[in-house]
């Protein structure tokens, strides 16, 4: 299983962000801030990796309305629209 600081580093191979920025990113307050990140995560890595880097809050927060509102295709915003129903109510 992949590591958070790979997975972070092959999400955004086609940006200029260093894995510090993205943990950065991450740690702040804002959604908005963390949303890019949390989208490329769910279009990009497999579910049982993101359940071991992302931490409960983390988890949470990616399986936000707002977040889970940018996937696309509509199929993969059900698959964590559920996933989200399904672990936090």
């Amino acid at each position: 299983m992949e590591t958070r600081e790979e997975v972070l580093r092959k999400i955004n191979w086609d940006y200029t962000y260093t894995v510090e920025d993205q943990e950065k990113l991450l740690a702040s307050p804002s959604l908005s801030d963390k949303k890019h990140i949390y989208v490329k995560i769910l279009q990009s890595v497999r579910w049982y990796t993101i359940k071991s880097i992302l931490n409960e809050d983390e988890l949470r927060e990616a399986l936000s309305p707002e977040v889970i509102g940018a996937l696309f295709p509509p199929a993969l915003r059900e698959k964590y629209h559920y996933a989200r129903k399904v672990l936090f109510g």
